[in-house]
This record gives C-alpha cells, structure tokens and sequence, in this order.
C-alpha cells in the first residue's frame, strides 16, 4: 500500500517556489492534484523538503494527446533558477 503526499506549506522550499513562481508568472496558486507518489513520501520521511511543481498545459495532463511547450519549459527553468537563488540568499 502507498501513502499519499502532502508537501509542507510552511517550509522553506514551499516559501521560495511560491516567491519564484510569483517573480515569473506574476502571480502564485498553490493547488494539488497529485495521488501517491511512493518515492516523495520516502524522501520526506527522511527529512527532505520535498515540493512538486509543474508548469505546463493542465488541459493536456495525463490524456491520450498529452503534450507539452517548450516555452512552459522554459519559464519552469526560470522558476527553479529563481528558488535557487533565494534558498542561497537564505530569505
């Protein structure tokens, strides 16, 4: 049996991806659609802040013509460059 995740809303790495996405996108709306994901709740058992992101086409998700955008890709990557830079900051 696999449990389900709920990623830590009051961490430090919820804190900068909210303040990434915000830079980026210009605005933030934390949500979750996730199901059981074994591996992540392996990870935060043992201490890790985990945090699931993605930046693409909802419509499309996990449907027989799903597809992505190099763009959303690329504004993903802006999105992680930036909670880098601020979990470096220490803000």
């Amino acid at each position: 049996m696999t449990s389900g995740v709920a990623c830590n809303l009051d961490s430090p790495g919820f804190h900068a991806l909210s303040e990434a996405t915000k830079k980026v996108f210009g605005y933030v709306e934390p949500y979750s659609i996730t199901g059981s994901l074994p591996l992540i709740r392996e990870l935060q058992d043992e201490g890790f802040d985990v945090q699931t992101v993605g930046y693409g086409i909802m419509a499309t998700y996990h449907a027989q013509n799903e597809y992505c955008l190099l763009s959303d890709f690329q504004l993903g990557f802006k999105v992680l460059c930036n909670v880098i830079s601020i979990l470096e900051k220490g803000e």
